[in-house]
């Protein structure tokens, strides 16, 4: 992928991680980021530095931008609900987040999500 692309690529995944308000942290975590990362490191993504260029962080923030999708197809017109969807517990989920799912079971967990989301997944 061209750096531009890249560069767009990395603004669209952090104004999502944003729009979920979720810490600093949470994100270098479902980005898969090094942990050394600072809160002012993830700004520089959002300003439009490309993310690092490898399989890994391209499959997570492919899973990400369709759970987002998907979000968006399940609660069209409530971004706060999307919001609230990742960060309550859900029964579905053995009363985990579904953020909680993403964070402690990574891609796998992430793919769970969106199987969930799409109607395709069991628990």
């Amino acid at each position: 992928m061209e750096p531009k692309a890249r560069a767009d690529l990395a603004r669209v995944i952090m104004q999502v991680l944003d729009q979920w308000e979720l810490e600093p942290g949470q994100k270098v975590s479902l980005l898969g980021l090094p942990e050394s990362i600072r809160a002012r490191s993830l700004r520089r993504y959002l300003q439009g530095t490309p993310l690092p260029d490898d399989q890994a962080t391209d499959q997570r923030i492919s899973h990400l931008l369709s759970i987002d999708r998907a979000l968006h197809t399940v609660l069209p017109h409530n971004a706060a609900g999307a919001r609230l969807w990742i960060t309550i517990p859900n029964p579905l989920f053995r009363d985990r987040t579904p953020l909680d799912v993403m964070l402690t079971d990574g891609l796998v967990g992430m793919q769970r999500i969106i199987e969930h989301l799409n109607g395709t997944g069991e628990w």
